[in-house]
């Protein structure tokens, strides 16, 4: 079972049902941190971050002019993984959403499930991207495959628990999709290391 992972997700989902709507965002989770990158117009993702901080009790850190970044913060969540985030103007935004920051939630806490499945002594150290693009949100693990470790493997055991798995080499190891058991496509990418 990953744990850890499963831990540090579901954190972000209370975290994220705490702070109310906020821009689309990019979640990168592991068992170590979450990296949360807000995008869209500069002054929404601004005000974004500026309610995360403030849910968080940490200090915001603003970036020089010429930044990609508009403003950071890095906090410790009370479960233990590190959060950083950071509000990025050069991600999209502007247009009419049809996502939603409680959807992120929703959709952290469908996947729960299935990580607590997870043979974290098989996958090693995996990491769940979850993706607000404004109209849609997407799913993907990613595994870092070792020398000597077998890539069809990582890519069976990390597609245990969900639905239609199909996994396919890539030029970078295996590629696959599958589906949680609601419907939801999940997206898997064991990638070499070596």
């Amino acid at each position: 079972m990953s744990f850890s992972l499963a831990c540090c997700v579901q954190a972000t989902a209370r975290l994220l049902d705490a702070c109310g709507p906020l821009v689309p965002l990019q979640l990168g989770l592991s068992a170590r941190d979450v990296q949360v990158e807000m995008g869209g117009p500069t002054p929404e993702a601004r005000e974004s971050l500026v309610r995360l901080a403030g849910v968080l009790g940490a200090e915001l850190i603003q970036s020089p002019p010429d930044a990609a970044t508009v403003c950071s913060l890095t906090a410790d969540l009370a479960e233990g993984p590190v959060l950083v985030a950071a509000a990025s103007a050069s991600r999209g935004g502007g247009e009419d959403r049809a996502t939603s920051t409680r959807q992120t939630a929703d959709l952290l806490r469908a996947v729960l499930p299935w990580l607590h499945g997870l043979d974290e002594q098989i996958l090693g150290a995996p990491e769940l991207w979850v993706s607000d693009q404004g109209s849609a949100l997407t799913v993907r693990l990613l595994l870092t495959a070792a020398e000597g470790d077998d890539l069809d493997e990582l890519g069976a055991a990390a597609g245990r628990g969900l639905e239609r798995l199909r996994l396919w080499h890539s030029d970078s190891g295996v590629d696959g999709t599958a589906r949680l058991p609601g419907g939801r496509t999940v997206r898997i990418a064991v990638v070499r290391s070596y």
